[in-house]
């Protein structure tokens, strides 16, 4: 298999996560979504990333199908097997801050064409939504950081880490970060699995 993505995509983390918790074998191409990337457009007609190839050249694309897979291809016992609804409710959480940062920096790269400059972030409303959806969203997740594995990662954890560090590597310097000292302490007992530790945004 192979899958394509790029280093800052928290969509693409995502699958890829899910593919090493998965045990599965593939291998990783890494582009510039931006640049429109013949073999990524050839792929996928979203020209977006994650996208994975099959070895017998099926071709799937978005995270969240990709983790499907993954679970569907993971060793019994794997945590990616075993979701709950309330599993389930932390990953519509986390999917949402997610998602939130991400339309952020889709909005700075309309507004300016840099993804470095905030005057989006400052001055449209609906930046400020989106913000508070994070905001929001980081609190609640708070509150239920009891529910999280510490040592089976699935699909609730994943999105977690990833929602977290997309959010405070696109946001460092940020004033409005909630303060969740039971989640950051979780996130860091999670990097020893190896899903967290090879993956981190750059």
């Amino acid at each position: 298999m192979k899958l394509m993505k790029s280093t800052t995509s928290p969509f693409a983390r995502l699958a890829h996560m899910a593919l090493i918790e998965a045990e599965a074998e593939y291998e990783i191409e890494l582009l510039n979504p931006w640049a429109d990337p013949e073999q990524l457009v050839a792929l996928n007609p979203s020209k977006r990333v994650p996208c994975l190839q099959l070895d017998d050249g099926t071709v799937l694309t978005e995270a969240m199908v990709i983790a499907m897979y993954a679970a569907d291809i993971a060793p019994e016992g794997s945590h990616l097997k075993s979701n709950t609804s309330h599993d389930y409710e932390i990953c519509g959480l986390a999917f949402g801050v997610i998602e939130a940062a991400v339309y952020m920096m889709t909005g700075r790269k309309l507004f300016s064409d840099d993804l470095g400059v905030d005057e989006f972030d400052r001055t449209h409303p609906v930046a400020q939504r989106r913000r508070d959806a994070m905001i929001v969203g980081l609190g609640r997740i708070e509150a239920l950081v009891d529910r999280l594995s510490e040592n089976r990662l699935g699909l609730a954890e994943l999105l977690v880490v990833d929602a977290v560090q997309y959010m405070d590597f696109r946001f460092p310097d940020s004033d409005w970060r909630p303060e969740i000292p039971r989640l950051d302490a979780w996130i860091e007992r999670a990097h020893e699995h190896r899903s967290v530790s090879e993956t981190i945004p750059s």
